[in-house]
């Protein structure tokens, strides 16, 4: 590398093009598997338990470390795939 070039022998411009475009899809794919988090308020959060949990147990839940909140700008969110996975373990209702 001499100053700000880099010189590279052995490559045809089809093969970089070949390795460049390989190594981009690699990367949208990566993008794609890691899709936005969707993000629920509380009410919505307590509408995904059946029956349906209030506020209250929400909270209690999140101060007892069976669900997580995730604060943004003063506002309480829960993340969806955190309360669908808890959701399979927590029950309003012990049978």
């Amino acid at each position: 590398m001499l100053g700000n070039q880099i010189y590279m022998s052995g490559f045809t411009p089809e093969e970089l093009m070949s390795l460049f475009r390989d190594v981009i899809k690699e990367e949208l794919d990566k993008l794609q598997t890691d899709k936005v988090e969707r993000l629920l308020s509380p009410a919505e959060t307590c509408k995904i338990f059946q029956p349906n949990i209030s506020k209250t147990t929400l909270k209690s839940w999140t101060e007892q470390g069976y669900l997580f909140d995730h604060r943004i700008g003063g506002r309480v969110f829960y993340k969806l795939s955190e309360v669908l996975e808890k959701s399979k373990t927590l029950k309003r209702y012990k049978k």
